[in-house]
């Protein structure tokens, strides 16, 4: 009789994979124990040499879905007396002082679940927190390590003796399903209108659904925090919604109550569908179909943003409606509401009615969003669902803490060879998304034993992030600061793990530059240890500063003046925007003194507002995401920009794109697609110049620009074709959010161990 005890680690716990060791050991007829650990799962197997093997073998093959392992590695192995290898049992947990266990994102509500829901005979007929091994909140309702109820949100509501039957039943699929409850035992929902009247359960959800087929507008306490949902197929309702909410044109999120639901509102491909259908249960941007909703829901845009049900609560709801939107209950970029009494008070004036509930939120978290440009996606935002997978560098790295960006704020830890980013945090301007910030911040270290002396941050000077990141620490032994393009690089090289020269077409609307500049449009060549800056775009007058984001109308001002000279600026100026001519000439007075900018972000935004689309945007992003959905794949007519070298490198000058549109005069479909066409053109040009200097055939892409996926859709195919090797991301958005992860990639390498 062999006796061998194994570790396996990844995201191992809270998936029902000591359910499944048990049931898998009792198959092959094997005795001894399997625990949760600080390091992973802790497995003693008892019986013959083969079914050992054959253990360990199916342990790979057969694992459930939600599980991702990472390694197995033998720790030790003995030869025992007897003949009986004994039972096989679940021990309990054990914390040491070194934490390596990865805790699994939230996983939507599995279709065994929702069979049971909707079965009159069934114990938890319409039970809206019903949940197994293979379904149901994860990292939304831990609060530490390792990973059992006592350390859950669930842990108020004590299992009645019919679930606690389950629990520990090895063979019911809810054996040690951690959130394992049911309506005598568990937690509870109601709905209350703004007078205070309260419904309970049932008739609390019948009560909200009657509310929102009357037009009225919910807010709906969800697994990581609270939406705010209303009819999507009148305008009314959603203009109330916007009204209230004060966001008149970003687009809205729509829940479809099946897949065929969706089906009505948009093209749905079959990769889309996989998205949508998968365990994650990410919004997907898909083509809307015209006529299909409200045009108020995604005003100026083809697309719309569809997530199916991922919790029993949401299925319930939305059960012979459609569709709902489904939208985020928080200002704009500012944390999600996830308290009950918050939301009460916070929304008092936004919403007609409240759906909750009594199982607490520990760590609030938004929808993810994910788009597919050909079959690559497109992270827009990552939140439910991904977080808090790690991304996994083949180098070991002392703790660090990567404090981020500042607008699209996350922040990132790293431990051996992982690196834990958080999830999407807002806007670090906002107050309370800095406390955010920190109070997740608290929530990883505590629960991965994270302890950082060291800090990774961006190079400007005022960033709050960096700040709220110092404060944290209380003591730093060492630091440093790294360009916010460099981190970019780094980051998308992180996610395929490659540490070699690469170029690096990082393209956004602002970054610090290493001389003090505003970048935005570059072309580097870097690895995690370094980079040069090889090329960029054209630069351009930011009148204003920050009031050309939200008037691009300025940032056309500029590029007119660069492309055209003052005088005939202001006359086109005059005539576009006869209401501005006045304030053009001031602005044109004090051009000099404005900062510059390589950005192809702004230049997205000035070409957008001459073509006659946004002069003044509501959100970021706004007048390139209406300039995308307005062109056309079937109208791209390149025109040659300018290329050429001065003292600071490779210049990619618009200045010739810009003549062509006062001499065209294009439709918006016309010098849109062109736009996204010439742009793809100058990228691969510069590219294809870059590798015949230097030998180096990987191309990376990343930054907010890229979040276009016509320009993505345009450009990778062109680059593959002159034979380079392109690198997107996959796990992480190319916008900001990503930077700490780079940051954690570059001082992982200088301070490797």
């Amino acid at each position: 009789m062999t006796e061998k005890e194994i570790l396996v680690t990844g995201v191992v716990q809270g998936v029902g994979f000591r359910p499944f060791c048990a049931k898998l050991a009792s198959s092959l007829g094997l005795g001894g124990s399997v625990i949760n650990s600080s390091d992973g799962v802790v497995i003693v197997l008892r019986g013959t040499e083969r079914s050992i093997d054959n253990y360990i073998k199916d342990l790979k093959d057969t694992k459930p879905d939600p599980a991702d392992i990472h390694s197995i590695t033998i720790i030790s192995e003995r030869e025992t007396d007897g003949d009986s290898p004994g039972p096989f049992v679940i021990g309990k947990s054990r914390r040491t002082e070194r934490q390596r266990v990865l805790i699994p994102p939230d996983i939507g509500t599995c279709d065994r679940c929702l069979a049971e829901m909707r079965d009159p005979s069934d114990r938890r007929y319409r039970y809206p927190f019903i949940n197994c091994t293979d379904c149901g909140p994860r990292f939304s309702i831990v609060s530490g390590l390792p990973y059992d109820r006592p350390k859950t949100t669930m842990s108020v509501f004590p299992m009645c003796d019919r679930c606690n039957g389950e629990y520990t039943d090895q063979g019911n699929r809810r054996y040690h399903a951690q959130p394992n409850a049911c309506a005598d035992c568990g937690p509870s929902v109601w709905f209350q209108t703004e007078g205070g009247e309260t419904s309970l359960g049932e008739d609390g959800i019948g009560r909200c659904r009657e509310y929102l087929k009357a037009g009225k507008v919910v807010a709906i306490k969800g697994l990581g925090g609270f939406h705010l949902a209303c009819d999507p197929f009148e305008d009314d309702p959603v203009s109330t919604l916007r009204e209230r909410k004060r966001r008149p044109d970003k687009p809205l999120a729509i829940m479809a109550e099946s897949l065929d639901s969706a089906k009505e509102i948009a093209l749905i491909s079959d990769e889309e569908a996989a998205l949508l259908t998968s365990s994650r249960r990410p919004i997907v941007l898909c083509e809307k179909k015209p006529g299909s909703v409200a045009e108020s829901v995604a005003p100026g845009q083809n697309s719309v943003g569809i997530m199916l049900p991922y919790t029993p609560l949401h299925h319930l709801i939305v059960e012979g409606m459609g569709a709902l939107v489904m939208t985020s209950a928080n200002p704009t970029d500012s944390p999600l509401i996830s308290d009950n009494e918050e939301a009460l008070s916070r929304l008092a004036n936004v919403a007609d009615g409240f759906l909750m509930h009594n199982r607490d939120i520990c760590m609030k978290v938004d929808d993810s969003l994910v788009a597919l440009s050909g079959d690559r996606t497109v992270m827009l935002r990552r939140g439910r669902g991904y977080v808090p997978n790690p991304i996994d560098l083949s180098i070991s790295m002392p703790h660090i803490l990567a404090a981020g960006a500042e607008m699209k704020s996350t922040f990132s830890l790293t431990q051996e060879g992982l690196i834990f980013p958080s999830q999407y945090l807002g806007d670090a301007k906002q107050m309370d998304t800095l406390e955010y910030y920190r109070q997740t911040l608290d929530h990883f270290t505590e629960l991965y034993n994270i302890r950082p002396k060291a800090l990774a941050h961006d190079m400007h000077p005022l960033y709050l992030s960096t700040q709220t990141a110092l404060r944290a620490l209380g003591e730093v032994e060492r630091s440093m600061a790294v360009q916010h393009h460099h981190a970019h690089l780094a980051a998308c090289l992180a996610e395929h793990d490659i540490n070699e020269p690469t170029i690096g077409v990082i393209m956004d609307g602002t970054g610090y530059g290493s001389d003090g500049t505003i970048w935005g449009g570059e072309f580097l060549l870097g690895d995690w240890s370094g980079y040069r800056r090889l090329g960029h775009f054209m630069t351009a007058g930011l009148p204003g500063g920050d009031r050309s984001v939200l008037e691009p109308w300025r940032y056309s001002l500029s590029l007119l003046t660069e492309a055209l000279g003052k005088k005939e600026a202001t006359k086109e100026v005059s005539r576009m925007w006869p209401e501005r001519a006045e304030k053009a000439k001031i602005i044109l007075k004090t051009m000099k003194s404005s900062p510059s900018t390589s950005s192809c972000g702004r230049l997205f935004d000035g070409v957008s507002a001459i073509l006659g689309g946004r002069d003044r945007v509501s959100y970021d992003g706004q007048a390139a995401m209406e300039l995308e959905a307005q062109a056309s794949y079937t109208d791209e007519v390149p025109v040659d920009m300018d290329i050429w070298n001065d003292a600071e490198g490779i210049i990619l000058d618009w200045r010739p794109f810009i003549r062509w549109l006062m001499e065209e005069k294009p439709t918006v479909t016309q010098g849109g697609s062109a736009f996204h066409a010439s742009l793809a053109k100058s990228i691969s040009e510069i590219c294809t110049k870059i590798a015949k200097d230097t030998g180096v055939k990987r191309v990376a892409l990343s930054g907010g620009v890229w979040q276009n996926r016509m320009l993505l859709r345009q450009t990778v195919p062109r680059l593959e074709d002159r034979g380079f090797c392109v690198l997107t991301h996959r796990r992480l958005s190319p916008n900001d959010e990503s930077v700490s992860v780079g940051q954690a990639a570059i001082a992982g390498w200088r301070w490797r161990i």
